[in-house]
């Protein structure tokens, strides 16, 4: 009987940039294992070790065969620190293979190629990735309002998208920032009229000019 239930069949769905290879490899090593009592752990650790595969998750179809669906990153922004590569919410630097080439993204400046993937880039592209989440939460856009997020050292500074307009988050305190952004920007689009900065570095006041 126990036969019956040999995987005999698996089969990978979504996320097609992943190597064919790859994927035969992790195949090979399920294919003669009982369908019951198999156990998938290793088989998703090597599906989630590419950085483009967010999660996989794995359905039994009795008797013979195992379908695997891998849940794919989706990009929130361009990383331009050498040549541009496309960057989800967690701060994962997708490969070119898996890129969408979506032009409507926001860009993040600023970073020095040399610091990616050691904790200095990292903390830097966490910082621009925080800013854009917030930014969704709040209401606005990001992908339609803002252009550019550059770090500029320890600070952060915003180019909005149509108007050009330069804004100065600065270092820390991004919630309360963002949503002073939000009134601010309420009331120029009543006046039609939009600067070419917006200071928002200080507690108490908002430099306009």
């Amino acid at each position: 009987l126990s036969g019956i239930f040999t995987i005999e069949n698996v089969q990978f769905h979504g996320c097609g940039s992943v190597p064919a290879d790859s994927l035969e490899q992790v195949r090979e090593t399920l294919l003669g294992e009982n369908l019951a009592t198999v156990s998938c752990g290793e088989a998703r650790a090597r599906l989630v070790s590419f950085p483009e595969v967010q999660d996989a998750v794995f359905k039994r179809r009795p008797p013979k065969r195992l379908d695997c669906y891998l849940l794919k990153r989706e990009p929130v922004a361009l990383l331009v620190a050498g040549n541009p590569r496309e960057v989800d919410r967690e701060g994962v630097i997708l490969p070119r293979r898996a890129g969408k080439g979506d032009v409507d993204l926001p860009v993040i400046t600023g970073i020095d190629q040399k610091t990616i993937g050691k904790e200095r880039g990292r903390k830097s592209i966490a910082r621009a990735l925080e800013v854009l989440a917030l930014f969704k939460e709040l209401g606005f856009s990001p992908s339609k309002q803002l252009s550019e997020v550059h770090v500029s050292g320890d600070e952060i500074e915003l180019v909005w998208m149509g108007t050009g307009t330069l804004i100065r988050l600065g270092r820390d305190g991004y919630p309360g920032r963002v949503r002073k952004l939000r009134t601010v920007f309420g009331t120029l689009n009543d006046r039609e009229h939009f600067p070419q900065l917006i200071d928002l570095r200080f507690d108490r006041q908002v430099v306009i000019r």
